[in-house]
Order: C-alpha cells, then structure tokens, then sequence
C-alpha cells in the first residue's frame, strides 16, 4: 500500500476549509504542514521560542531536527 500526494489544489482548500471549520487549529497545523514539508510528528514538537525571539519577533529560520530522519532542517520564515 502507498500513500500519495494530494496534488490537485481544489481538493487542498476543501480539505482545509472542512479542517478550519470544524477546528481551526487543525487547520493551522494543515496549512503549515503543506507550506512547510514537514511531517506531523515535526510539527506538533514546535514551541514558540522555536519561531520567535525574546522580542516576540520571527527568527529568520525555524531550525528543527526531524525525528524520522535525525537530519537538521533550516526553514526560512517569512
């Protein structure tokens, strides 16, 4: 059994307007996850210190290690 992509942009924002109107926060954790790359099990270990400085202000990247893989990955926020 393979699991494929979701690739066609119209079934994208049905699943996450379905998503944001049931629980917006499963939305947010969708929509950053497609903009990412991410898996799930990096995204729900993200803490805001992860994303934003002392200033409350955005770092320039997110750095995380991903758990399945032990590699470090380097995103830039925007």
């Amino acid at each position: 059994m393979t699991v494929e992509p979701i690739r066609e942009k119209a079934k994208i924002k049905q699943l996450y307007q379905y998503l944001n109107g049931s629980d917006p926060r499963y939305a947010l954790i969708f929509k950053f996850g497609i903009n990412t790359g991410l898996r799930i099990s990096d995204i729900i270990s993200i803490k805001v210190n992860d994303i934003f400085n002392e200033k409350l202000q955005f770092k320039e990247y997110l750095i995380i290690n991903e758990k399945k893989t032990s590699k470090e990955k380097k995103i830039k926020l925007n």
